[in-house]
């Protein structure tokens, strides 16, 4: 039975557990922090974290906790107003931290499917790193997290002196990237690569001006582990951070299957697959991404199924997309006759309704896959002679060029050199250093939170080889 206490008996249980053990506090909005109680007051209490592998002091006042967990008791202090906690997790907007997925449908979310059995995990390392068990992850996190990247002390911090270092969570007025700390990241760093490592400077400075403020301590941390991971593809820093996070909050589904990524980049796919069946029970392109890559493309297929029903308000957008889903599935593992009839489905769909833009570029890029797929077999890299060709391919925003240098019958350089997109993080060098180190355009993974920009340099490189050939 759960029943309010008197700061007097939170003082009593401090007594009998002398700050030995493990604590717990978990504030109203639902965050939880872990750690010890150092120091308790008649309205406050002071709980030792650890973050970044330092130790810092964070003080909660009393009405904002729900309970606390000391020495293995619970204390609830105050219930919580109408909370459902068993509702399930949404995708946070970008202001919070969150990176949207580029290849998933606003209004989607993650719909809900009836779970399937899970793929046994077997070793199958990551392009990026060979197999590596559980406790070899877990120990490349711990040492990562515990020390800086190496061009950290030579980035100076630097960010306008006019932002609100406050953040607050819902920022008022017109977007404004000088004032808002989410706006400033997402405008001004993201569409920057030169200002990558700078702003991530700035989200740690920001870990010390909010050291004592859990809210925007924990949504800094999930805008560091999102950075790390979009911009840098830093697999054990961007975990070490989702990690700290989830110690604090539950993750959203979308930054759960990022961190399951990065176990499966880092070398283990027993800690991606323990990691998504976190979220059994729901579905987007995202996961059936992942699924795919991880060597799973039956799990993936049956995934992408669920997405091609129209919604219960008719949507057809969300159909369209699982079918995209789908011929992505079947492209990335060499089944193309099956990935061309995915795509089409796609063109099967009239854009009409209130997502007839949304519909309109899913049949774009499904056409786009398709003209990509019809001059696969042909390409010969022999063919070819040596020199730089050109073509473009349909990309989120507008057009996207690639440069492609030929030499002695291989792929010498992939460069992306005219493009329209601004959200398009590490693909546009991750996926040219794929195709080279690959020689191909078959088989390559899209980078996450940038598929349709990965995907049009794949398309558009294909193009440029074929119409290369002699």
């Amino acid at each position: 039975m759960r029943v309010h206490v008197t700061p007097m008996l939170i003082v009593g249980a401090l007594l009998v557990s002398g700050f030995s053990l493990a604590d717990e506090v978990e504030l109203l909005n639902g965050q939880r922090i872990r750690g010890s109680v150092v120091e308790e007051s008649k309205d406050s209490i002071t709980f030792n974290v650890t973050m970044g592998g330092a130790e810092t002091k964070m003080k909660f006042p009393l009405s904002r906790i729900h309970a606390v967990v000391i020495g293995g008791r619970r204390i609830v202090l105050n219930e919580k107003p109408g909370t459902d906690t068993k509702a399930a997790p949404k995708a946070q907007p970008p202001e919070h931290g969150e990176t949207p997925d580029d290849d998933e449908t606003p209004q989607a979310a993650q719909a809900p499917v009836a779970s399937d059995p899970e793929p046994e995990a077997k070793a199958e390392p990551s392009p990026k790193a060979g197999a590596r068990s559980p406790a070899e992850v877990a120990a490349l996190i711990r040492k990562a997290g515990a020390t800086p990247p190496e061009w950290y002390e030579a980035t100076p911090l630097d960010y306008p002196q006019s932002l609100d270092l406050s953040w607050p969570e819902k920022p008022q007025g017109p977007w404004n990237p000088s004032k808002n700390i989410g706006q400033y990241l997402w405008s001004t760093i993201n569409e920057n690569p030169g200002r990558w490592k700078s702003g991530i400077r700035f989200l740690h400075h920001l870990l010390t001006v909010h050291k004592d403020n859990p809210p925007v301590l924990t949504r800094t941390m999930e805008s560091l582990a999102n950075s790390y991971f979009n911009l840098m593809q830093d697999w054990a820093r961007a975990a070490f951070w989702w990690e700290k996070v989830a110690t604090c909050q539950k993750l959203s589904v979308s930054n759960t299957v990022r961190l399951a990524e990065c176990y499966w980049r880092l070398g283990s796919k027993a800690m991606a697959v323990a990691k998504m069946r976190e979220v059994d029970g729901y579905v987007s392109a995202g996961i059936v991404k992942l699924w795919s890559e991880m060597g799973e493309p039956e799990k993936a297929l049956r995934l992408a199924a669920a997405m091609t029903r129209p919604d219960e308000r008719g949507d057809a957008s969300w159909a369209a997309e699982g079918h995209l889903a789908a011929g992505d599935v079947c492209r990335l593992h060499g089944r193309y006759p099956e990935a061309l009839a995915r795509y089409q489905k796609v063109l099967e769909i009239q854009p009409v309704g209130q997502r007839k833009g949304q519909i309109e570029r899913l049949r774009n890029r499904a056409q786009a896959n398709i003209d990509a797929i019809k001059v696969y077999d042909a390409l010969d890299l022999k063919r070819i002679p040596d020199g730089a060709y050109r073509a473009t391919s349909v990309s989120y925003a507008g057009p996207l060029e690639v440069t492609v240098s030929v030499a002695a019958g291989r792929i010498e350089s992939v460069r992306v050199s005219r493009y329209e997109d601004k959200q398009y993080y590490n693909s546009l060098l991750a996926v040219p250093e794929r195709i080279v180190a690959k020689q191909s355009v078959k088989g390559i993974d899209a980078v996450t939170c940038a598929t349709i920009t990965s995907e049009a340099i794949v398309n558009a490189t294909a193009k440029a080889l074929a119409g290369a050939m002699k």
